[in-house]
C-alpha cells in the first residue's frame, strides 16, 4: 500500500525512506498523517514513506519484526538503566519485614532516594537501603519512636502479633 491513500486515522506500521531509497525509521500510529508532521517539525530525515494498516493488536509484534529484519539506523535500542542489582519497594517489605504503608511514611521521613525505575515500579540501590534500615531500625528496638507529633502523631514500632515494622498514626 502506498502513501497516498491514508485518510481516515488508522492503526498502521509505517516506514520512513530517505533519498538514498533506505529505510531509516519504522514506526507505528494510529493517525499517520498526525504522527509524519511530529517527524517533520522534529527535522527527521526522510523524502517518502510507506506503511500497511494492520489490528492495534498486532502494532507491537510487527514493528519489532520489522525492525529486527531491516535494523534502520533511528530505531537502535536505547540503553536503559539496568534494575540487575536493586530492590524494588516490594522486595524490601519482604526481606526487612516492613508493611507497605510504613515503608512509604518512613522513605519519605527517612529520606530513602530511588536510583532507577521502570514503568511505574522505583528501584533502590542495597546499600542505601541497608543503610535507611539500620538508621530506623535502633529507633523502635526499644518500642515506638515518635517521627512526628504534629499535625498527626505518626509513630514507627515493631507489631506485636506480626513482627512487621508499622506505622501507628492518631489524628
Amino acid at each position: 500500500m502506498d502513501s497516498s491513500t491514508l485518510v481516515l486515522p488508522q492503526p498502521c506500521i509505517y516506514y520512513l525512506i530517505d533519498a538514498r531509497n533506505e529505510v531509516v525509521y519504522i514506526g507505528q500510529t494510529t493517525n499517520l498523517q498526525a504522527r509524519l508532521r511530529e517527524h517533520k517539525v522534529t527535522g527527521l530525515d526522510f523524502v517518502r514513506f510507506r506503511f500497511f494498516q494492520c489490528d492495534e493488536c498486532d502494532l507491537d509484534r510487527l514493528q519489532q519484526g520489522a525492525i529486527a529484519r531491516l535494523n534502520p539506523p533511528l530505531n537502535k535500542p536505547q540503553k536503559t538503566k539496568s534494575t540487575l542489582g536493586s530492590l524494588s519497594k516490594q522486595l524490601i517489605c519482604l526481606k526487612y519485614n516492613i508493611t507497605p504503608i510504613a515503608f512509604e511514611r518512613l522513605r519519605e521521613s527517612f529520606g530513602l532516594k530511588a536510583t532507577s525505575s521502570f514503568g511505574n515500579v522505583k528501584y533502590y540501590r542495597p546499600e542505601d537501603v541497608d543503610a535507611w534500615v539500620r538508621r530506623f531500625n535502633r529507633l523502635v528496638l526499644s518500642g515506638r519512636h515518635v517521627l512526628q507529633a504534629k499535625p498527626t502523631y505518626l509513630a514507627v514500632g515493631i507489631s506485636t502479633r506480626t513482627k512487621q515494622i508499622q506505622l501507628y498514626t492518631k489524628q
